[in-house]
C-alpha cells in the first residue's frame, strides 16, 4: 500500500483518530523534508538558472 492509502486508514466511517492522522502525516513528511535539505542548493540554482535571460 502507498502511504496516502495508509493514511486513509485513520479515516473512520463515524470516527477519525486526528492525533495518529496528524503523527503518521508528520512522519511521512519528514523524509522529504530531509532530501530537500540536501538537493536544496542543485534545485535553486537549475531554477535560476532557467531564469535568466540571454
Amino acid at each position: 500500500r502507498t502511504l496516502p492509502v495508509g493514511i486513509f486508514d485513520f479515516v473512520g466511517q463515524y470516527e477519525t483518530n486526528w492525533g495518529n492522522l496528524m503523527a503518521a502525516s508528520v512522519l511521512i513528511c519528514i523524509p522529504v523534508f530531509i532530501l530537500f535539505l540536501f538537493v536544496q542548493k542543485q534545485l535553486v540554482g537549475g531554477l535560476t538558472q532557467g531564469a535568466v535571460k540571454g
